[in-house]
Order: structure tokens, then sequence, then C-alpha cells
């Protein structure tokens, strides 16, 4: 062997515990740095040189710096850090939800209602405790409005989620192109550039907060990444940023839409996971629903208050009017469409309401209603008018093939809920109809107080006679037209009223039906409004007011709830994922400052090498001189 030889040997390892220490200390500088992964110098024998008597060693080569870390733990932890940012997130919305409903003043409201309502029964001559009930109505619709509103202004903090959340994945998403770009220049030499592939993860994990992700790693080094169902936001070098895009049929709504020659398509439905699928999510399972809820509150109450006050008396002797005002339900038609559709109410059937949105659809021959909550669809043929679940839907313009419209007879109904009367003697508390039975009566006949069946009934103020005959089995209107059988509370139905008439009237006892003039001190209608507060005309008749808004309340509690218990147990999932990517990847001080030392000794022994073969070196020469 010759000292060349050993030189090299020296300076080879000398040069390969140089290297070890410089990873160590690289290692130790970046204990704190997020996502970094420790390194590891490869070494391996460097080629040994032949001799006669065999092969003799020529030092050490460094083969590799590798950077520990392991594809799976990572996308691990990724996933765990999309499902924690979504929960966390999805449960952050919904409390805030959660608090605007829960403050308890809509249910204040609506039972300070009809507590003034019954003070104006008490006494209904009053024009004081009427004024009282007008300002509670006000205060009441006030209320709802004011809960809309809200509604409309989460709506719009919510869109402005979604745009910073886009513009924050395009953000990302470019960095990970330009890091492509980098990694793939940087393999070209032959050698991994750790640090810059510790960056892409830490990048990819930031991306897959704000929306799931997949990737896919190329032959060349880059790393192409895709959100949703396969979308590609990043392919080698090229970015490919999303956008935001109004509903095509509510304006109101930002989606998410990727492009392609000035081609938005719009791909929210299929991004449900990080920040992002959170906002999306709320909007669609709680926040519109809920809305919707309210604005159907809303529209049942005022609509079967202002049915039941219409048929009342006023103090000036008038039948009632409506009570309360409120929006009507929106009808957004697609631009391209030719025909034209109106959407309203359907008194008769508004406990069949429903808090959901529909999607009305033509098809050149029928119309199919697409409701948008449970998926179900009904095939509306003819030319209508459609009585569909509390709803009239009327076509105003001839249909054609390809025209869509979006309907939302609930949203934003609150909002323009107000009080129509400000004359506290409009308010009709006064039954419209009075009875009496004829003081000649000798039978024990009695008749009960009118019902009104038809307000717009022509005779239902015409003074009406029930004249019995003898035998007293039959009775004629007025005393004259056909015999009428009678049977003791049976319904009778004349004009527009309803009244029962039992016991045994005897041969000429009569009772008559009129109208309630004058009657400063009737409050039979006022009972009847009242009595709405007890009944159950919301959810197919199953709910009163009161409990459809406390199941509102309390559906939007338990899921806060829900979400609250669900983000704790994503983020010790996400605490465990990145455990186990740490006990890999991290760097452990202790370990770090024992190879230290180590390397240390060897760069200290390398040294030793090298001043030996020049000693060697220096008596050879003293030797030969």
């Amino acid at each position: 062997i010759t000292m060349a030889s050993i030189f090299n040997i020296g300076v080879s390892a000398l040069s390969a515990a140089q290297r070890q220490l410089g990873t160590t200390s690289h290692n130790i500088a970046n204990v704190n740095t997020d996502g970094f992964s420790r390194q590891r110098v490869e070494q391996e024998p460097a080629a040994p040189r032949a001799f006669s008597a065999g092969y003799i060693g020529s030092g050490v080569r460094v083969s590799d710096i590798s950077r520990i870390a392991d594809q799976f733990l990572i996308g691990q932890l990724r996933s765990a850090a999309a499902n924690e940012a979504k929960a966390s997130a999805y449960a952050n919305y919904a409390a805030e939800l959660d608090s605007v409903l829960g403050d308890g003043s809509a249910t204040a409201a609506l039972e300070g209602f009809f507590a003034a309502m019954h003070d104006a029964n008490g006494d209904p001559a009053s024009t004081a405790t009427r004024e009282v009930a007008l300002n509670s109505a006000q205060s009441f619709a006030t209320r709802f409005g004011d809960l809309d509103r809200r509604f409309g202004a989460l709506a719009r903090d919510l869109n402005g989620a979604i745009e910073s959340s886009v513009t924050r994945i395009n953000s990302l998403s470019s960095a990970i192109a330009d890091i492509n770009d980098q990694i793939m220049r940087a393999t070209g030499s032959g050698e991994a550039p750790n640090d810059l592939l510790d960056q892409r993860d830490r990048l990819v994990q930031d991306l897959s907060e704000m929306t799931g992700v997949t990737t896919l790693l190329q032959e060349n080094g880059a790393l192409n990444v895709f959100i949703g169902t396969g979308q590609a936001v990043v392919a080698d070098v090229q970015s490919l940023p999303l956008v935001t895009v109004p509903d095509p049929l509510d304006g109101t709504r930002l989606e998410i839409a990727t492009t392609s020659n000035g081609v938005a398509s719009i791909i929210s439905h299929s991004i449900t996971s990080g920040e992002l699928g959170a906002a999306l999510d709320f909007r669609d399972e709680i926040l519109e629903p809920s809305r919707n809820a309210i604005g159907r509150l809303a529209a049942t109450f005022a609509i079967s208050f202002n049915e039941q006050h219409r048929e009342g008396l006023d103090l000036n002797d008038a039948f009632g009017r409506d009570l309360f005002t409120i929006g009507t339900p929106n009808v957004n038609a697609a631009p391209a469409n030719t025909g034209s559709i109106s959407v309203a109410f359907d008194p008769a059937d508004i406990g069949s309401l429903t808090t959901a949105d529909y999607r009305l659809s033509h098809d050149g021959t029928n119309f199919t209603l697409l409701n948008l909550a449970d998926n179900t669809t009904q095939t509306l043929a003819g030319a209508g008018p459609f009585n569909v679940e509390g709803l009239t839907l009327t076509v105003t313009g001839a249909p054609a093939a390809g025209d869509v419209y979006l309907l939302q007879p609930t949203k934003s109904i609150a909002r323009n809920m107000g009080v129509a009367i400000t004359n506290p003697r409009e308010l009709a508390l006064a039954r419209p109809n009075r009875t009496s039975a004829d003081t000649a009566n000798i039978g024990s006949g009695e008749i009960s107080t009118p019902v009104v069946l038809d307000v717009s009934d022509a005779n239902l103020l015409t003074t009406t006679r029930l004249v019995f005959n003898d035998p007293p089995t039959t009775y004629q209107v007025n005393g004259a037209g056909p015999l009428i059988p009678y049977t003791s509370g049976a319904d009778i139905d004349i004009n527009g009223w309803r009244v029962q008439v039992s016991g045994s009237p005897e041969p000429g006892d009569t009772f008559t039906v009129a109208a309630n003039v004058g009657a400063a001190g009737d409050n039979g209608n006022g009972l009847a409004l009242a009595e709405l507060q007890l009944t159950k005309l919301l959810d197919g008749a199953t709910a009163t007011y009161q409990e459809s808004y406390s199941q509102l309340v309390g559906r939007v509690g338990s899921k806060t709830q829900e979400l609250e218990l669900s983000r704790d147990a994503m983020s010790i999932l996400r605490e465990n994922a990145q455990a186990s990517r740490d006990s890999l990847s991290a760097v452990n001080l202790d370990e770090e400052a024992a190879q230290l030392l180590r390397f240390q000794q060897a760069y200290t022994a390398a040294a030793q090498v090298i001043s030996a073969a020049n000693d060697t070196f220096a008596s050879l020469l003293a030797a030969v001189r």
C-alpha cells in the first residue's frame, strides 16, 4: 500500500465524518422546524484496490444523505389533518348559529304576543289592550325579520370564508408547483433534495387542511395533487387555480369551480373535506335548512293567523283584514328559460309546507319537481295550477323543454314580515255571527256559538232562523223550504257558518243566527286567534309554532354538540398521527447529541490517520537524505 493510499483513506474518512457532523448539525438546527424530517448520512466502503496479496480497502464514501420519512405515515397525518380541520371549522360554524337561535328572544317574542292577545281578549272593547297586542305583533315580526337578517349575514360571511379558502388553496397550489420545479431540477443532479421534499410535504398538508387531497408521485420527481373526486390543482410544474362563481340559479350562493377554455365547471358537490368542505356542508346541511325552517314558521304563522283574523269583526263592524305581511316564495329561473311560473302558498294545505328547496324542470311535456332535501321527485302533468306540499304552482308563460327553476318557498320569508294594521280598532276580535234562542221556546234545545266556514259567503251576515216543525224531528230554514231532519248535536252548515242544535226542541221553537253588530265586548274570534298558539299546524299538523321552533333549536344544538365531540375526537386522531410520524422522522436531541459526539471522535481519528501518514512520509524522506 502506498503512502498516497493512506492519505486518501484518511481524507475519505475525514470527509465522511465532516459530512456526518454537518448533517447532524443540520438536524439539530431544525429541531423546531415544522414538518422537518431528520436526515442520515449513508456511507459505504470505497472500491478496494487489487494487489498481488489480494484486495486492500481504499477508505469510505458517502453514498447518500437519506431523509427519514414514511409516505404512509405522512399520508395518515395528511388525512387526519384534513378531518380535524373540517371538524373544527364545522363545529365553530354550528356554534355560531346555535347562539343565534338559542338566545331565547324569538321564543320570548312569540310568548309575549300571545300573552298580549289574551289580555286583549280580557277586555276586547279597550283600545289600550288592543294597542299592546299590535305592538307585541310588531315586536314578534321584527324579531323574526332580525333572525332572517342574521341568517343572511351568516350566509354572506360564509361566502367570504369560501372565497378566502379558495384564495389560500390557489396560493398553496402555486407554491407546490414551484417546489415541484425546484425538485425536478435538483433531482437531475442525482441527489434527493431532502429539505425541498419536506417543504412540499408541509405545503400539501396545509392544502389538505383546506380541502382533502390525493397525490400521485411522478417519475420526474413532481407530485401531482388532486382534490374532490379527482380535480387536479397541481400537475407537474403547473398549478390549476380554482374559482368561485355564483350559483346559476341562486346568485347569493358561491360555488367552487374549475375553468377550461373560459368555461366554469362547478365542483362544490365533490369537496367534502377540510375547512372548505366544512363551509359547504354547514351551508347545505344546517344553515339553509334552518333558515328555511324559520321562513316556514313565519309563513305558517302569518297565513294561519291572517285566515282566522279575516273571520272576525273589528270595532268598526268590518271584517278583519290580514294582520301580518310576509314575503313571497323565491322563484329563480335559468337565464335560458322561455316559459315562466309563479309560486304562492296554499292556505288550505299550509300544514304540508316543508323546509325544502325544489328544482322544477320541464321536459317538453311535463314538469318534474325534485325535492332537494330528500331527492324525491313528482311528475306534474298538464297545464296546472299544481298544488304541492303547501304550495300552488301556476304556469304563467308557455313552458319549453329545458326550462329549469330553483324554488325556494320559505327562504327569506321572515325578512319582510311585518304588521299591516296600525289602528287598534281594526283588530278583529269579535265573531261575525251570534246565535240566540227565541224567548218563546218551550223545549230544552240549545244552539251553539257559530263557527265561520267561508268568510267570502255573500250571505254570511244574513239573519237566518231555524224553525222546528211538529213533530220536531225536522226543521226549516226561515220557516220555509225543505224539511231538514234533526239530529241533536249534528253540524248545521248554512251561509258560510256552522252551528249545532242539541237537546229536545218543541214544535215551533226557533233559533236565530244573525250578524254580530256592535259587539264591542265580544272576543269570540280573539279566543280563536289565541287558540292558534296550541294548535298543531306544522310538520303535517304534528307541531305547534313553539314546538316547531323548539325542535329547530334542539336540532341545531344537538348537531353542534355532536360536531364538538367529533372535533375533539379528530384532534386526538391527528395528535396520534403526528406522534406516529414524529416517532420516525422528528429530531431527537439526545440521539443527535450522542451522534455528534461519535462523529467528532471519528473526525479526530481520521485526522490522526492523516497525521500518522504524514509522520511516516516525513520519516521516509529523512531516511533517504
